[in-house]
C-alpha cells in the first residue's frame, strides 16, 4: 500500500488537442502550459496508446497469429473499447516516406492519436482501464515560494515528505506542488525563465550557480565565449549536497524586467543584479528532459511523480554547438519549432510504378497458392518475385537525395495523379471514398480562362494525414540557418521505432494546374525582369538568418510568385464570395523548376470542422461560380488601399520577400499559408502590360 501511494504521487491530468499535440507548435519536447504548470511532453515511447498497439502485437506473436495476418489482427484490436478505441492510418505512401526519411526500416503502424476522455487523478481510460494518455513532466523545475525561496522540485518534495506535520511521507498529497508555512500549506509558483540551444536542448536555468559565477568572476560576463556554467558548484555546498538559499527580490527601483531584481543567498550573504540576464552566454550542457522516463514498470499514470522525471539532472549527451545557449521566457515562440510531413491519402495506383504494382499482385498470389497449398503454383510465382525485385533493386540504385528532393518528389506523386491521370483512375478507391474527385475543367470551356489552366478539379473528399519529423529549438529548420540541428520525437534508435504517431483530417477542395507551355512562354516576358533582379539583389545582402529562404526564392523563381499569389488571391476572394475567413483555408503549393518533377500547381482546401467543410468551398467550381471566383479575384487585386506605396515596392515582408503585397491586398492567415506569407507579388500577375493574366483584366 505504501509503495501505491508513493507512486501516486502528483497525477495530474489535463485535455489537450490532439491537433495541438501534433502542430506546428506541439509535439514531444514541446512546453503546454496548463493549470497545473507548464510541461514538457514526453518521447513517444513514453505515449501509453502507442504502447497499447506493441502489446496488442506481442498478443498477436504470442498467441501464434500467423506473420501476414498481424498487422490484420492490430487493426481489428485496437478498435475495441477495451483498448481504447485506437485506430491505424491506412496511408501506405506516408508510411514508406517515414521509413525512408527516418531510416525507421522497422516501423509498421502509424496510430491515430485517440481522443482520450481520463478519470480524474488517473491516466486510464474511463470504462476500459486502459491506460492510454500521454505522459509529460513539469519544465521548468524551478519553482519557488511566497518569499521568493528558489527551489527544483525535487528538493521541495522531499521537504514536503520530511515535515511530519504532512502525514505524507510518501508524497501522495504533495500535488499540486506545495509549501507549508507557518500556519497554512500554500501552492509554489513555477519559475518562468529556461535555457534553449539551437541543437534542440532545453534546461532550467542553474540559479545557485549562476550567483557564485557572477560574484567570483564578475567580468566574465562581457566575455565572447559561452559559460561552462552546468560543470561549476553551486553557491553554497556542493552538487551533491546543496546547502543555498536562493532568493529573487525587486529593488525599490524604478526599472523594468531582470535590471530591477536581485538575486541572493541567505546562506552566505552573496547577491548580483540580474540585469543583463537575457544576453548571459551559458555553455549547453545538452539536456533532453523531454526522455525523462515518467512511467513505473510499464505503468503510464504519472504526471511528474517517478523519480527520474524529478530529477534536477534530466537526461543528457554531450552538446557539439559552438553558440551560448538563450535565455528564454517558457512563453516565448522561439522554444520550440515543429517540422511536419503532411500527406494527401493516394490509393496505391496512383504513385506506384508497374514494377511495384505487379509485385505487391504476385505476392498475394504466392499467398492464397500457399494457403491452398499448391506448392507447385507457388515456386513458379515466387521465381517471378525474385527476378521483379532483382530488376526493382537495379533500378533504384540511385545516389542519396537530399531531404529538400524528398519534399518536392513526394508532391510531385500528388500533382502527377491530380493533373494527369483521367478522373475513373483518380477514383479507384471505390470503398472508402478517402479521395474523390469531379472534372471540372469544361466549367471554363470557351472562356478566355480556358488558355490559362490545364486542369481543375473539384475534391468532394480527401484524407490529410500529418506526422512530425522532428523539431528545433532557437531557429526554425526551414530558414537554413548556420548549425541548426533537430531532435527526433523519439529516443530509441531508428531501427526499433515500430509505432508513430500521426493525425487525420478530412476535407474538400479545389485543384488548380497552369498550362505549362503557357508558363514557358512567359519566362520571356518583360513583367519578371524586375522581379530577379530583386531576388539577386536580396541574394547579396542575405545572412544566415535569411539565406535559406532567399536561396528558396531564387531556385523556383518567378513560377513559385506566379502560382502561390494566385492562391492567396483565390483564398481572399472565398472571403467575399462566401464568407470563409482565410484561417479556415489552407493552400498546397505545387511549383518546381527541376526537370524530373516539373509541376505549377495549387490546391485550396478546407478541413473538417471549418467554415465552407458542408459543401460551400466546392460550390464555387460550378461553371459561373469558378469563371466569376477568378475573374473577381484578379480584378479585385489590380487595387491596394496602400497603393502606390504597395504596387511599387521593392522589398516588404519576412527577409523583404514579398514585392508588390501586403495585408491590404494579398497576406492571408499564418495559419493558413506553407510559406510564411512570403513569395507573393501581385504585379506578377494583374500587371496591364506585363501581367500573367493582363488579357483578363481588360
Amino acid at each position: 500500500m505504501s509503495a501505491k501511494q508513493y507512486f501516486d504521487n502528483t497525477q495530474a491530468n489535463e485535455a489537450i488537442s490532439k491537433f495541438k499535440l501534433l502542430s506546428s507548435y506541439g509535439g514531444p519536447g514541446s512546453i503546454v502550459h496548463t493549470t497545473y504548470g507548464s510541461i514538457i511532453v514526453s518521447c513517444i515511447e513514453e505515449w501509453g496508446f502507442l504502447k497499447k498497439i506493441l502489446d496488442i502485437q506481442k498478443h498477436a506473436i504470442d498467441t501464434g497469429v500467423k506473420e501476414k495476418d498481424i498487422k490484420d489482427y492490430v487493426i481489428k484490436h485496437a478498435k475495441l473499447e477495451m483498448n481504447g478505441n485506437i485506430g491505424l492510418s491506412n496511408d501506405t505512401r506516408l508510411l514508406k516516406s517515414l521509413i525512408n526519411r527516418k531510416d525507421l526500416n522497422e516501423l509498421k503502424y502509424l496510430v491515430l492519436i485517440p481522443d482520450i476522455a481520463v478519470q480524474d487523478f488517473s491516466n486510464k481510460i474511463k470504462n476500459s482501464g486502459s491506460e492510454l494518455a500521454i505522459n509529460s513532466s513539469f519544465m521548468p523545475k524551478v519553482f519557488f515560494d511566497k518569499s521568493k525561496r528558489y527551489k527544483f522540485y525535487k528538493e521541495w518534495y522531499k521537504e514536503w515528505c520530511k515535515n511530519k506535520e504532512n502525514d505524507d511521507q510518501y508524497g501522495a498529497k504533495f500535488f499540486p506542488p506545495k509549501y507549508n508555512t507557518e500556519n497554512s500549506i500554500s501552492n509554489l509558483t513555477q519559475d518562468n525563465i529556461v535555457l534553449i540551444c539551437d541543437h534542440g536542448h532545453i534546461s532550467d536555468f542553474p540559479w545557485s550557480k549562476f550567483l557564485r559565477w557572477r560574484t567570483d568572476s564578475p567580468m566574465e560576463i562581457n566575455s565572447e565565449k559561452p559559460i561552462e556554467l552546468f560543470k561549476s558548484q553551486p553557491c553554497c555546498g556542493t552538487e551533491d549536497s546543496n546547502t543555498s538559499i536562493i532568493k529573487i527580490t525587486s529593488s525599490t527601483a524604478n526599472a523594468s524586467g531582470f535590471d530591477g531584481k536581485w538575486l541572493k543567498c541567505e546562506s552566505c550573504g552573496k547577491q548580483t543584479s540580474l540585469k543583463g540576464l537575457m544576453s548571459v552566454k551559458i555553455k549547453c550542457p545538452g539536456h533532453k528532459p523531454w526522455e525523462a522516463i515518467t512511467s513505473n514498470n510499464g505503468e503510464l499514470k504519472y504526471h511528474s511523480g517517478n523519480s527520474n522525471s524529478r530529477s534536477k539532472i534530466p537526461p543528457l549527451e554531450n552538446c557539439s554547438s559552438t553558440k551560448a545557449m538563450k535565455v528564454a521566457l517558457t512563453t516565448g515562440n522561439n522554444l520550440y519549432y515543429s517540422r511536419t510531413l503532411s500527406s494527401i491519402y493516394m490509393p496505391d495506383e496512383l504513385f506506384l510504378d508497374e514494377k511495384t504494382l505487379k509485385l505487391n499482385s504476385l505476392e498475394r498470389e504466392l499467398e492464397l497458392a500457399m494457403d491452398n497449398k499448391n506448392f507447385e503454383e507457388a515456386m513458379r510465382i515466387n521465381s517471378i518475385i525474385t527476378s521483379l525485385k532483382a530488376e526493382i533493386k537495379n533500378s533504384s540504385l540511385v545516389e542519396e537525395i537530399q531531404d529538400s528532393e524528398k519534399d518536392i518528389q513526394y508532391r510531385f506523386e500528388e500533382y502527377k495523379a491530380l493533373a494527369s491521370k483521367d478522373e475513373d483512375e483518380i477514383n479507384v478507391d471505390k470503398d472508402s471514398e478517402h479521395l474523390k474527385v469531379k472534372d471540372v475543367t469544361a466549367n471554363i470551356a470557351g472562356l478566355n480562362l480556358e488558355q490559362y489552366f490545364s486542369r481543375i478539379l473539384r475534391i468532394d473528399n480527401m484524407k490529410i494525414t500529418s506526422a512530425q519529423l522532428d523539431f528545433s529549438r532557437v531557429v526554425p529548420l526551414d530558414s537554413d540557418a548556420d548549425n541548426v540541428i533537430s531532435k527526433n520525437i523519439f529516443s530509441s534508435k531508428p531501427d526499433s521505432v515500430q509505432v508513430y504517431p500521426v493525425v487525420e483530417n478530412y476535407g474538400e477542395g479545389i485543384f488548380f494546374s497552369f498550362n505549362e507551355e503557357l508558363i514557358n512562354e512567359f519566362s520571356s516576358s518583360k513583367g519578371i525582369e524586375s522581379l530577379n533582379e530583386n531576388l539577386c539583389e536580396l541574394h547579396q545582402k542575405s545572412d544566415t538568418f535569411s539565406e535559406g529562404a532567399i536561396k528558396y526564392g531564387l531556385e523556383n523563381n518567378w513560377q513559385l510568385y506566379l502560382v502561390h499569389t494566385f492562391a492567396h488571391l483565390i483564398m481572399r476572394e472565398l472571403e467575399f464570395k462566401c464568407g470563409y475567413p482565410t484561417a479556415s483555408l489552407s493552400e498546397r503549393i505545387y511549383v518546381s523548376n527541376d526537370e524530373k518533377y516539373k509541376m505549377y500547381g495549387c490546391m485550396i482546401y478546407t478541413t473538417e470542422g471549418a467554415e465552407g467543410s458542408m459543401g460551400g468551398l466546392i460550390a464555387q467550381t460550378r461553371p459561373d461560380n469558378i469563371k466569376n471566383l477568378i475573374l473577381s479575384a484578379m480584378n479585385r487585386s489590380t487595387i491596394c488601399n496602400s497603393d502606390p506605396l504597395c504596387w511599387e515596392s521593392d522589398g516588404q515582408g519576412l527577409f523583404e520577400l514579398n514585392f508588390a503585397s501586403c495585408f491590404s491586398c494579398s497576406l492571408v492567415s499564418e495559419t493558413s499559408c506553407e510559406h510564411r506569407n512570403i513569395y507573393l507579388d501581385r504585379r506578377i500577375l494583374v500587371d496591364e502590360n506585363n501581367g500573367f493574366f493582363k488579357e483578363l483584366i481588360k
